[in-house]
Order: structure tokens, then C-alpha cells, then sequence
């Protein structure tokens, strides 16, 4: 039967809401989506653009549906990368319209003047593994780990001396949030910067009930915020998986206030309020080139329990 290969259009939302439950059913860290959160998180992102999304329909049937996502931000430092999110029903992999759908994303980027794209894909993920590879994909040297930790086990936090730590003051305090995010990572390679609306699609900031588990460091001498951590329970998650888990995010540090124990300080202190919550599990992910919060959270007793392993696939010019 002849399959229509065109782009996606809002009326096809219920049916990709099917087609991506699906087609992820055997990633381990799944959780099946609405139309309501596909809408926001794909098609009201802020990176959406309808002429790069594409659908495969046959019967009347979405049976795939892939985009291509370039950010002209990322760009003007990463230089010319794409990224790329496909969905295809187990029956049609291999088949024509896993092809086709890329075909028509690989345009799309070349038109923007990408020359390579990369994602990543959690490693107990295989059956998606094996659809980059079939595409043509190969590993990158990005790894990205997640980590865990029993709250119980963590020691108190020491504050150094000539600061304190306390509770960000929301929403008041977000961009400043966003500033020591930006500063700190801004010594990373090729970096770019964080926008206070991308900042925003955090679930732990659209929970109130998190915002308890924002937490900043400031110098004594001049109340310079240095510094920050984020905490959050995603309960929808632990209620699909059965698990009591809090998660710490967004560790950073700036440059000039490194080395003195605030990554440290600040980690167990997100713990602690983990702990409070009534948790039993504390979480963290994190980029293996950010040595130093990799170091902290090692030397806190994390352990990797989850692996997000990087691919790319070179377009040319």
C-alpha cells in the first residue's frame, strides 16, 4: 500500500500521541504523554518549526514521524549541528518510511547549512540504538550518566566560610538563576548560553511544590549570588514507576568561587530536603565532560545506574 509522506499538520497531534507511546514502549525510562504534553513540549517549543517536522501515513495511519531541529543559538557556537527526534511503529522499521522520513530531515538541515546532526538515546534502549545505526549513525564522544543515591547515607552540609547558602526566592530570582547558569558554564567548549525561556521548560519549576529545593549560595561580603542547585520531585513519574525519587539539577558554580566546597555544600543540602520529602532515592544527571560536578557526586557515594550514550551522523555541506 502506497505511503504519503508529508508534513506533520496539528490534526495528526491524537494520532502521534499513539505512534510515540508506541514506538517507546521498551525504553526503560518511558512514560506514556498526552496530546496536552506532546503539544507543549514538542509543538509549543520554542525550537518548533512545522516545515521540518515530517509524517509517513499509510491507510490513513501515521506510522512514522521524525523532525529536524536546528537552533540558530546553538549554531552560532556549536557551529553546524541539527538534532534530530523519529518515531516509527515496530512494523515498518527498516521499511521505506523509516527512510524516506530521514531523507526529507537531512534536506530540511542542509538547507539550514547543518552538516551534522547528533542525539543520544539511553544505552538499555537498544531498539533505538538500532535505529541510529541503521540510519547510519555513529557513537560520539558525549556521555551523559545518571546517577544514585540513598538521601539517608548523605552526610550534612559545611558551609564554607565567607558564604551562605538559602532558598531561592521565586519567581523572583530566576533569571538570576539563569546568569550563574550561564557564568558557570560558560567555561565549558562551545557552550551556548541558556535562555530564560528554555531555562522555563523544567518541570521542577512549573511544581511549586519544589521550589522549596531551590537553593543559591551568596558571598557574606557583597550577597553576590555565586552559585545554585535545583531540586524537584517528578511524582507522576515515581507513581508509573513505583519508585520515592528526587532528583538534583542544575549544580553550578562560577568560575571565580570554584574549589571552596559550594558544589559540594550545595548537593547535600538538595539531598537533605530530598531526604525530607520522604524520598529514598536521590538522583542526579550529569555530562561526563563536567569533571567537577562528576568528581562531587562521586565522592558523595552516587552510583551510574543509567548511561545516555551521544551519536552523530556527518550531512556534509
Amino acid at each position: 500500500m502506497r505511503i504519503e509522506i508529508r508534513n506533520f499538520i496539528e490534526s495528526d497531534l491524537e494520532d502521534f500521541t499513539k505512534l510515540y507511546n508506541e514506538s517507546e514502549s521498551d525504553n526503560p525510562d518511558h512514560r506514556p504523554l498526552t496530546s496536552e504534553e506532546l503539544r507543549r513540549v514538542v509543538l509549543e517549543h520554542p525550537a518548533y518549526d512545522p516545515r521540518a517536522h515530517f509524517a509517513a501515513i499509510e491507510a490513513g495511519k501515521l506510522i512514522c514521524s521524525g523532525r529536524a531541529i536546528c537552533m540558530p543559538e546553538y549554531v552560532k557556537v556549536k557551529g553546524p549541528v541539527g538534532y534530530i527526534d523519529f518515531y516509527i511503529l515496530p512494523d515498518y522499521f527498516g521499511t521505506d518510511a523509516e527512510r524516506e522520513v530521514f531523507a526529507r530531515i537531512v534536506e530540511y538541515l542542509k538547507a539550514q547549512g547543518v552538516e551534522f546532526i547528533q542525539t543520544r538515546v539511553d544505552t538499555k534502549f537498544q531498539t533505538k540504538a538500532r535505529l541510529l545505526e541503521r540510519l547510519g549513525f555513529s557513537k560520539s564522544e558525549y556521555q551523559n550518566h545518571g546517577m544514585e543515591l540513598d538521601p539517608g547515607l548523605a552526610e550534612e552540609a559545611i558551609v564554607p566560610e565567607g558564604y551562605r547558602i538559602r532558598v531561592a526566592r521565586m519567581p523572583k530570582e530566576l533569571e538570576t538563576m539563569v546568569e550563574v547558569f550561564n557564568e558557570a558554564f560558560a567555561t565549558r567548549d562551545r557552550y551556548p548560553r541558556m535562555s530564560l525561556e528554555r531555562f522555563q521548560q523544567g518541570w521542577v519549576l512549573e511544581d511549586e511544590e519544589n521550589h522549596s529545593g531551590f537553593f543559591l549560595a551568596e558571598r557574606d561580603v557583597d550577597e553576590k549570588v555565586v552559585a545554585m542547585v535545583l531540586s524537584g520531585i517528578n511524582r507522576r513519574f515515581n507513581e508509573e514507576h513505583g519508585v520515592k525519587r528526587g532528583g538534583t539539577y542544575a549544580l553550578a558554580v562560577i568560575p571565580s568561587d570554584r574549589r571552596r566546597g559550594l558544589g559540594t555544600a550545595l548537593t547535600l543540602k538538595s539531598i537533605e530536603w530530598i531526604r525530607q520529602k520522604g524520598m529514598d532515592t536521590a538522583y542526579v544527571s550529569v555530562n561526563v565532560a563536567n569533571k567537577d560536578a562528576l568528581r562531587i557526586y562521586q565522592s558523595l557515594g552516587f552510583r551510574t545506574v543509567q548511561i545516555y550514550q551521544g551519536y552523530q551522523k556527518m550531512i556534509g555541506r
